[in-house]
C-alpha cells in the first residue's frame, strides 16, 4: 500500500454524480422533439457510453430510431449550459480527497468527458486549485479504453505508473489502467448495473465507498 503515491479518478460515476444534470438536459431535448423522456435512475447506467450511447438508450426507450446527429448536438448544447446544477461529489469523496492531501499524495482525474464540461464542474466544486492533473477526452487522440490519457497524466505527475492507482466504474477504466501499468480499482458505488460481474474485469481492488480507499491506503 505504501508504494502508492498518486490516485487518479474517472469522473462521472466515480468522482461525481452527474446523472441528474445529464438526464435533465436529455429529457428537455427529447420533449422538444416529441419523444418520451427517460428514467433518470436507469439512464445513469449508460452515461459511461458517452452522448451517442445515451441517445441510443433514448431510442430504445422510445422504441424507434432517433437521429443521433441532430439530438447529440442539441443535447450537448443543453448540457453545456446546465452541467453544474445538480452535479455533486460522490458521498464521502471529499473526505477521501482530504485524506489524500494530508498524506501529501497527488491526485487527479482522467476522463473521456470534454474539457468544457469537466473544467466547469471542477471549478464549481472549488477544486481547480487543488487538483494536480485533469486529462479530458479532447486532450487525447484515443479515449479510454486506450491508456493514452493515463500515460499523459503520469507524465504530468512525474510518478511511475506502478505507484499510481486508477479508480473507475467501467471495464474500460480497468483496461486503460492495466495497459498503462497502473494499479486498478473499481468504484462499486458508481454507475454499475447489478448484473455486471466486476470480478471478470480483474481489478486489483474493489471499493464500495470512498472511505474504503482510506482504509486501504492507511
Amino acid at each position: 500500500m505504501n508504494k502508492i503515491k498518486s490516485i487518479l479518478f474517472d469522473l462521472d460515476g466515480t468522482f461525481i454524480d452527474s446523472s441528474m444534470d445529464i438526464c435533465v438536459a436529455l429529457n428537455r431535448v427529447l420533449l422538444e422533439h416529441k419523444f418520451n423522456v427517460v428514467d433518470c435512475s436507469e439512464l445513469k447506467y449508460h452515461i459511461s457510453k458517452g452522448a451517442v450511447g445515451i441517445i441510443e438508450y433514448a431510442s430504445k426507450v422510445n422504441g424507434k430510431s432517433i437521429d443521433s446527429s441532430l439530438l447529440r448536438s442539441e443535447f450537448l448544447q443543453e448540457y453545456s449550459k446546465n452541467c453544474f446544477v445538480h452535479t455533486k461529489m460522490i458521498d464521502d469523496m471529499s473526505e477521501l480527497i482530504k485524506f489524500i492531501e494530508n498524506k501529501n499524495m497527488k491526485w487527479g482525474i482522467v476522463t473521456n468527458k470534454h474539457s468544457k464540461y469537466a473544467n466547469k464542474i471542477i471549478e464549481g466544486l472549488s477544486l481547480a486549485n487543488k487538483i494536480h492533473c485533469l486529462i479530458t477526452g479532447d486532450m487525447v487522440d484515443n479515449p479510454k479504453p486506450s491508456p493514452e490519457g493515463l500515460l499523459k497524466a503520469l507524465i504530468e505527475l512525474k510518478i511511475n505508473p506502478n505507484e499510481i492507482l486508477y479508480l473507475g466504474d467501467d471495464e474500460r477504466d480497468v483496461l486503460a489502467a492495466k495497459d498503462a501499468g497502473m494499479m486498478t480499482g473499481v468504484a462499486n458505488f458508481g454507475f454499475i448495473e447489478d448484473f455486471e460481474d466486476i470480478k471478470l474485469w480483474d481489478p486489483d481492488i474493489v471499493i464500495y465507498n470512498p472511505k474504503d480507499l482510506i482504509q486501504y491506503l492507511s
